[in-house]
C-alpha cells in the first residue's frame, strides 16, 4: 500500500508543476524534483510512474517523463483525494478548528474518539494539512495547528493585506501573463459556474479561488510577493471552509465572475484596470464577509 510521503509527492509535483505552469510536453525530472522536495530520487519516481499510469504524465524511453495533460485545481483535488481517501475527515477538522470545537493541540486517539474514524483516515487528514502548512507534528506528541486568521479583525486585516501585495504585484515592471495558464483559469471558473451549487464543494471552490490570486502575484516574478500570498492563502484556509456554507450561489457565481472580468483586463493587456478591479473585488469580499458575521 502506498505510504503517506508518496501521496506527499504525488501532491507537491502536480503543485510544483501548476504554480510554474508546466505545459503539455515539457520534461518532468525525477532528479530535480527530489532536490527540491528534499527527498531522494526513489520515492519521486515511484510517485512519477503513478502519474504516468494515471494518464497525467507519459513515460517515453530514453528520455523520462513528460507532461501529458495540462495541471489544474481540479486535477490536484482529484488526486489528493483519491490518495487520502478521507476528504470528508480533512473537511471536518478545518471547519471544527475554524468554529473552536477542536483546540490548537490535538492527538490522534482524541480525534479518533470524536470521528469516529480509523487512525489510517486521521493520520491521512492529518499528513494532508501538514503538507498544506496547517497544522504540524508536535516533537514528543499530537499535532498543533498553524495560526490562522481566527478573529474579525484578523479576517479584515488579511484582506487589507492581501489588496496591497496582490495589487501592488500586478504593477511590477517584470509583469507577464502566461496566457495557456490564463486559459486554463478561465476554463476552470466557467465549469465551476455551470456546476449546480450542491456540487460545489468548500476544497474545490477555495483551491480555484487560492490558485486564481497566487498565479496572478506569480506573474509579478517576485518571490517575496508569491511567498506571501501563499502564505495568506495558509491562513485564510480554516474560515473559508467554515464560512462556505453560509455563500450563497449568486456570491459564488459573482465572485468567479469577478475573477474572469481581472483575467480579460490581463489579457488585454490593461494591467491598470485589473489591479482596479481586483481591488475592487478583495473589498466586496471583505464586505461580505461583514454582512455575514
Amino acid at each position: 500500500m502506498p505510504s503517506g510521503l508518496h501521496h506527499e509527492i504525488i501532491g507537491d509535483i502536480l503543485r510544483i508543476g501548476r504554480d510554474e505552469a508546466w505545459t503539455v510536453g515539457a520534461p518532468v525530472g525525477e532528479k530535480p524534483l527530489a532536490g527540491r522536495l528534499g527527498v531522494s530520487r526513489t520515492p519521486v519516481r515511484r510517485a512519477l510512474i503513478d502519474l504516468s499510469e494515471r494518464g497525467i504524465l507519459r513515460r517515453e524511453p530514453g528520455t523520462g517523463f513528460k507532461l501529458n495533460r495540462p495541471i489544474d485545481a481540479a486535477m490536484i483535488e482529484q488526486c489528493v483525494e483519491e490518495a487520502t481517501g478521507s476528504g470528508d475527515l480533512y473537511q471536518k477538522l478545518l471547519i471544527e478548528r475554524s468554529s473552536g470545537l477542536i483546540g490548537e493541540e490535538v492527538t490522534e486517539n482524541a480525534l479518533i474518539a470524536r470521528f469516529g474514524a480509523s487512525r489510517g483516515d486521521v493520520r491521512r487528514a492529518l499528513q494532508r494539512l501538514a503538507a498544506e502548512g496547517v497544522v504540524q507534528r508536535q516533537r514528543g506528541h499530537g499535532w498543533r495547528f498553524s495560526e490562522s486568521l481566527d478573529t474579525p479583525q484578523a479576517i479584515i486585516e488579511s484582506y487589507a493585506f492581501r489588496e496591497a501585495v496582490e495589487c501592488a504585484a500586478l504593477n511590477q515592471l517584470n509583469y507577464r501573463i502566461d496566457r495557456a495558464e490564463l486559459e486554463r483559469m478561465r476554463s476552470a471558473h466557467q465549469a465551476l459556474m455551470r456546476k449546480p451549487a450542491a456540487e460545489i464543494a468548500p476544497d474545490m471552490w477555495f483551491q480555484v479561488n487560492a490558485h486564481f490570486h497566487e498565479t496572478l502575484t506569480s506573474w509579478s516574478r517576485n518571490r517575496f510577493f508569491v511567498q506571501a500570498v501563499k502564505r495568506q492563502n495558509t491562513l485564510r484556509r480554516m474560515h473559508q471552509f467554515a464560512d462556505f456554507p453560509q455563500l450563497t450561489p449568486e456570491q459564488i457565481t459573482q465572485s468567479c465572475e469577478e475573477h474572469l472580468a481581472i483575467l480579460d483586463a490581463l489579457a488585454a493587456g490593461d494591467r491598470r484596470g485589473a489591479a482596479s478591479l481586483l481591488a475592487a473585488h478583495l473589498r466586496q469580499a471583505a464586505q461580505d464577509w461583514l454582512d455575514q458575521g
